[in-house]
Order: structure tokens, then C-alpha cells, then sequence
């Protein structure tokens, strides 16, 4: 069981970090020119707002876990200012659900963070290379070329308005490119900091993540949906194989799957950090 949790532990900081970047978009009309228009589309934008949505089952045994984790966010561009609200599930086991509240501002040169955690505020001054998975702006800049084998499928309504879906696949060559250029990878090598774990080759072999696109008729990506079932399984494979505790052996991933809804681009009303966490005391870590 304390195997189980580290493993999970570590898998899902992994699903975590690739939920930031993750669901960048693209769509043909031919698909180079979609390409290229939707990246000049997204270079305009100053703010939008997002909601990503993870969803996962995870079983060993006769043990299985459930877990849902939402993820808002408003996102003001330059300077950069960033309202985050997760949302993790767990089940009971794991203490129910969790929420935690995060503020990210740039003031006299420095980035700052700002983290509500069981109702104590903390603040902590980092590099704005270490928030960049947080840029939905960027991260859909990045991902804009990572969706090949595109076809379209038909239009649909998403907040509201028709939007043109396009099925595809990511490879695991194109995820790894994505995350080295987020600097995720920087983060995944922290986090395995001491472990028989390299971060490199973590995203060699894995399988191909199915996703589908939505594109609006103004030409930006409002919606994408990921199953990332197979490569999660590749993973925790090799999560297992990195611990050396055959005991995980049997953990299989049963459904992973992230959905990533983008809205009002550029029209996003403006929030205040609240006072209390802008005179959090400074931490360092």
C-alpha cells in the first residue's frame, strides 16, 4: 500500500505537470495553413480564461482509485497575472477533495506566487521560466505543431458557438518537444530528484495520445479532449520499473483522459490578489 501511494504520488505529479501544458491545438483546412492562422490568432491574445479537466482511474489489485482534478485559471498575458483554482479528488482515502487557490503577479522585475493552502497564504518570489507551463497562451503556441494525422470530423457547439472538430494523435516525440519547450521537463527533474529516474528518456516509447480539437469560427482552439490511457500506462510501467519494487507490478491505468476548454479571449474582467496574500510571508524552497 505505502508503495502504491509513492507511485501514485509520483504519477500524478507527472499528470499534473502535463495538464499545464497539455491541449494545444491545431486543425486543417489544409492543416499548415490552419496552423499558421491559428498561431497568429493566439499571438494577439492579451487574456482568456481556461478550465482543464483530468480525469483517471487507477487500479491494483483489488484496490482502485478515482480521481478527478479541475483546474481554473484566468490568464492576463503581459505582465504576466494568474488566477489558479485546483480542485483535486482523491477519495476519501486520500482526505476527499482538496482545493487549493494560487495568484501569480510580476511586480518591480520579480515574478511572485502566492499560494492559499488550508487557509495560510504563502509567498514565494520565482522565475518566470519556472511558470511558464501556467501560459495557456504559450502552451498553445507550443502544442499548435504537436497534433498530426489530423481529419476533420464535423461542427459542434462549444460555449455557445459552432466550432469545427479535428481528430488527431500527439506522439510521444512531440509531447517530449512540448515539454522541454514549457521547461516542464526542468520541474519533472526536481521532482525526481535522488530517484533512478531519467527524465530524458521518460517519454521515449510511449503510446500515441488520441485527441480531438474544436475550432471556433473566429479561428481560436476552445476546446480539446486527450485519452492519454495508453501512454499513462506506458508510464506507470516505468514508474515501476524505476523503484524497483515489483509490488506495483499489477497497477494498471484504466482511464486517463484530459479535456481543456478555453474562453473569452481578450475579454476577461480583471481581478484583485487579495491583500492578505500579497503580505504573506516570503518562503523559500
Amino acid at each position: 500500500m505505502n508503495c502504491y501511494k509513492k507511485l501514485m504520488s509520483l504519477f500524478l505529479a507527472i499528470v499534473m505537470l502535463l495538464s499545464m501544458v497539455a491541449c494545444g491545438s491545431t486543425s486543417k483546412a489544409a492543416p499548415e495553413e490552419v496552423i499558421k492562422a491559428a498561431e497568429a490568432k493566439m499571438q494577439e491574445v492579451k487574456n482568456l480564461e481556461s478550465e482543464k479537466i483530468v480525469n483517471m482511474s487507477v487500479s491494483m489489485g483489488e484496490q482502485s482509485l478515482d480521481l478527478k482534478t479541475t483546474i481554473n485559471m484566468i490568464n492576463f498575458i503581459d505582465p504576466m497575472k494568474l488566477k489558479i483554482i485546483t480542485t483535486m479528488d482523491m477519495g476519501e482515502e486520500f482526505g476527499g477533495p482538496q482545493t487549493n487557490e494560487f495568484y501569480v503577479d510580476e511586480m518591480d522585475g520579480n515574478t511572485n506566487i502566492y499560494m492559499n493552502i488550508m487557509d495560510n497564504w504563502y509567498k514565494q518570489t520565482v522565475s518566470k521560466e519556472q511558470l511558464a507551463q501556467y501560459d495557456s497562451k504559450e502552451s498553445v503556441t507550443t502544442y499548435l505543431d504537436s497534433t498530426t494525422g489530423l481529419k476533420e470530423v464535423g461542427t459542434e457547439q462549444v460555449n455557445g458557438a459552432n466550432a469545427t472538430r479535428y481528430d488527431g494523435v500527439v506522439t510521444s516525440a512531440k509531447m517530449k518537444e512540448a515539454v522541454k519547450a514549457t521547461g516542464t521537463l526542468e520541474n519533472l527533474q526536481s521532482i525526481f530528484a535522488g530517484l533512478n529516474i531519467d527524465t530524458e528518456t521518460l517519454y521515449d516509447g510511449l503510446s500515441d495520445i488520441s485527441v480531438s480539437i474544436w475550432i471556433d469560427e473566429e479561428g481560436y482552439p476552445v476546446k480539446c479532449e486527450m485519452d492519454m490511457t495508453a501512454m499513462g500506462q506506458d508510464l506507470i510501467t516505468k514508474l515501476i520499473q524505476a523503484s524497483g519494487d515489483t509490488s506495483g507490478a499489477e497497477m494498471t491505468i484504466d482511464k486517463m483522459t484530459l479535456s481543456f476548454m478555453n474562453k473569452n479571449f481578450n475579454q476577461v474582467t480583471e481581478f484583485e490578489i487579495p491583500e492578505e496574500a500579497k503580505n504573506a510571508s516570503e518562503v523559500n524552497v
